[in-house]
């Protein structure tokens, strides 16, 4: 794939992320405005890993933050480009 074609590919998912994505990765920058996208993207992790979450939605008997942070894991292992290029979107911001 040549540079061009990727960076037009980029710039139509990012148009395209996941508004939650988008809310996440500023929230954490408006946070921590120097950090790395590294720290973004373990950050990301930390949110939607096993927590009180899941534990506080199965006592109410709902599996649904399970299968929301499950979603939300993979489209984020899955889609590291895009959080690369929001993280500097939000960076130069």
């Amino acid at each position: 794939m040549f540079n061009e074609e990727y960076e037009l590919l980029l710039r139509k998912s990012l148009e395209v992320a996941p508004d939650w994505l988008k809310d996440d990765v500023e929230s954490i920058m408006r946070k921590e405005p120097h950090a790395g996208v590294s720290y973004v993207i373990a950050e990301l992790h930390h949110t939607y890993t096993f927590s009180i979450r899941h534990i506080l939605s199965a006592s109410h008997l709902s599996g649904e933050w399970s299968q929301v942070s499950r979603e939300r894991l993979n489209f984020i292992d899955n889609n590291i480009d895009i959080i690369v290029a929001l993280y500097h979107r939000a960076k130069n911001s």
